[in-house]
């Protein structure tokens, strides 16, 4: 749950070097802005999405963890984005998030945006 939440803290921030680093090297993103794979297409991706949506903040809700094995996770969590000088909400999805643990370290193997 802390690297769902700790994603969507770094989109708001806007840190696209922070967000790829959460993945692992063959990562991937699929979603209504499109899909990338890997370090150099996600952080490519990330930046061109983050430039359109302006200045906001990317809230982490209802997360459910859907599976769960010592290596390998499947959860499920909300996002709202929200602009954050009219507080209006600008975008709301349903994530799904595969995750695996790749040397000691939990990484995102592929983040489902609807």
């Amino acid at each position: 749950m802390q690297l769902i939440t700790q994603a969507d803290q770094l989109a708001g921030q806007k840190d696209a070097k922070g967000y790829v680093a959460l993945f692992a090297e063959d990562g991937a993103i699929e979603g209504t802005q499109g899909q990338a794979t890997g370090h150099e297409a996600l952080m490519e991706m990330v930046q061109r999405v983050w430039q359109q949506e302006g200045q906001t903040l990317h809230l982490t809700s209802s997360v459910v963890i859907q599976s769960l094995t010592a290596n390998t996770a499947t959860a499920t969590s909300i996002l709202v984005i929200v602009e954050v000088t009219s507080r209006q909400i600008v975008s709301l999805a349903q994530v799904t998030h595969q995750l695996e643990q790749i040397k000691g370290q939990w990484l995102f193997t592929k983040r489902s945006i609807q």
